[in-house]
């Protein structure tokens, strides 16, 4: 089918909309099963097992975090066949993946662990506020989530990373002395370069700025490294540090925290008018957790396309900043369309799909914002 105007592999693009395609589906049907649990939850499987973790000789806060474990769990195992096929099988035959069905598996356990280990806690702290300060649980239970999400981002290149992917300071002192010297020139602090073993895994290239202060690196994927150009590399990373210079992860924070706190609000004011709706019969009792979390996911739903817009929008300014430094629009034009063609991702789409879904500009429109820049030269 050969090559677009817009530089796309076409026969690619038609696969990457069918790919996306059948992974909304596959999410659709995912969606329907966890809405028949929840409905088996509030029609009395909830109170089943609050009667049933209330009877363990345990004390209470070890009851509720049993509780909650048992709910993670089965939510697990009702996500697992559905992350099975759309993230190890689907990726394996679009040849985006390169990993075996074992150490996906492996790799999946680890995330579930995590993810137990902070919902186990998090529930924890959620019921002891709503017994000890019912007015403003709400309030303290965001102040935590704000710190601890605060922890991860620091934390994430030093303790997580190394979790799921290997990694090592580049050895290539030219690369590393040319990557260092592009932050400079981005005017961006950073204490090391360091290359993400990627390929073992996937065939998906990436780049980033990790962590803050003393934990803060440039980190790219062996796959860019191998895949791409020298030129096409530094238009990536100076994307990346774009979005430091312009300090990005601190007003995407931000942003984040008070998006978060009017989700928590009207959390917090729907659960104090609603929770004997749903059968409770205190305000503070482990099966008030399951409520909380419907109510927090329909107010995040309804945030969502605004954060879309506000990503996209430091997205673009990412982009001109990488063009400004650079000085290399077709690179970066030609880095556009084979991260998208390599990694199956749609580069075009309908306004309501750019609303929805879209975190980054359209594929389409960051080559033609690296063609004007190249006219205007």
């Amino acid at each position: 089918m050969g090559i677009d105007a817009w530089g796309f592999d076409a026969e690619r693009q038609v696969l990457a909309r069918r790919f996306r395609t059948r992974r909304c589906r596959l999410a659709a049907l995912r969606s329907g099963v966890l809405l028949a649990f929840l409905v088996a939850l509030f029609t009395g499987g909830s109170a089943a097992l609050q009667g049933w973790t209330g009877g363990l000789a345990l004390p209470s806060w070890a009851q509720a975090a049993v509780f909650v474990a048992v709910l993670y769990a089965a939510g697990s195992v009702l996500s697992l066949p559905f992350a099975y096929v759309s993230a190890f099988r689907w990726e394996v035959e679009a040849g985006l993946s390169t990993t075996t069905a074992r150490a996906w598996l492996a790799d999946h356990g680890k995330a579930l662990a995590l993810g137990l280990g902070a919902t186990v806690v998090a529930g924890d702290v959620v019921l002891w506020l709503l017994a000890h300060v019912p007015s403003w649980w709400w309030l303290a239970a965001w102040a935590f989530g704000v710190v601890f999400g605060f922890a991860v981002g620091v934390l994430a290149p030093v303790l997580l990373v190394p979790l799921f992917f290997r990694s090592r300071p580049v050895r290539d002192a030219a690369l590393r002395a040319r990557i260092e010297a592009l932050a400079k020139s981005a005017g961006v602090p950073i204490v090391g370069v360091y290359e993400l073993g990627a390929s073992a895994k996937t065939r998906r290239s990436n780049a980033g700025v990790m962590g803050h202060g003393r934990t803060r690196r440039i980190v790219v994927t062996d796959t860019l490294l191998a895949d791409y150009a020298r030129e096409e590399v530094d238009a990536v990373l100076a994307h990346e540090l774009g979005h430091e210079r312009f300090r990005d992860p601190v007003t995407g924070f931000a942003y984040t925290a008070l998006s978060s706190l009017l989700v928590a609000a009207v959390v917090g004011v729907l659960y104090a008018s609603a929770f004997r709706t749903f059968g409770l019969a205190s305000f503070a009792e482990p099966s008030a957790l399951p409520v909380i979390a419907l109510l927090g996911g329909l107010a995040s739903a309804a945030t969502g396309p605004p954060d879309l817009w506000w990503s996209r929008r430091r997205e673009r300014r990412a982009d001109r900043f990488a063009l400004d430094v650079t000085r290399d629009p077709v690179s970066f034009a030609r880095m556009i369309a084979k991260l998208h063609d390599k990694n199956l991702g749609v580069a075009h789409a309908k306004p309501w799909e750019i609303w929805l879904f879209y975190s980054h500009p359209p594929g389409r429109e960051r080559v033609e914002l690296a063609r004007s820049f190249g006219a205007s030269r």
